[in-house]
């Protein structure tokens, strides 16, 4: 029936066969492998999604807490104006006080008993 060419012929096909089969043993574990890796880097990059949004968050609430800073700030700038202006009228009006009332200055005790007698 079968003839010697053709035992030949197939001792080859089954030996190429054997080396198919380790070829997509090495291909289907590497495709695990791949697979694998896949599942691991889309968990990472989901851990790092969450970490860019906290730190947007934090670095929003930080922008904002500089912005009230800020604004205190400048609120106290302006308030050290008006008490320096404030201090100054104060003074301009204390100084021309005794120009505009002379009842105001003090008489020295001596100067007055001697305009009694």
């Amino acid at each position: 029936m079968f003839g010697q060419d053709n035992k030949i012929q197939l001792a080859v096909l089954e030996e190429k066969f054997k080396s198919h089969e380790q070829i997509i043993e090495k291909v289907d574990s590497a495709i695990q492998t791949l697979s694998e890796t896949n599942q691991n880097i889309c968990k990472m990059l989901a851990v790092h999604d969450e970490k860019l949004e906290q730190c947007s968050k934090e670095d929003a609430d930080i922008s904002k807490k500089v912005e009230d800073i800020e604004v205190k700030i400048d609120n106290l700038y302006k308030f050290r104006w008006q008490i320096g202006g404030v201090i100054a009228v104060a003074a301009v009006v204390i100084g021309l006080l005794p120009t505009f009332i002379p009842t105001l200055t003090v008489v020295p005790m001596s100067d007055r008993i001697e305009r009694s007698k």
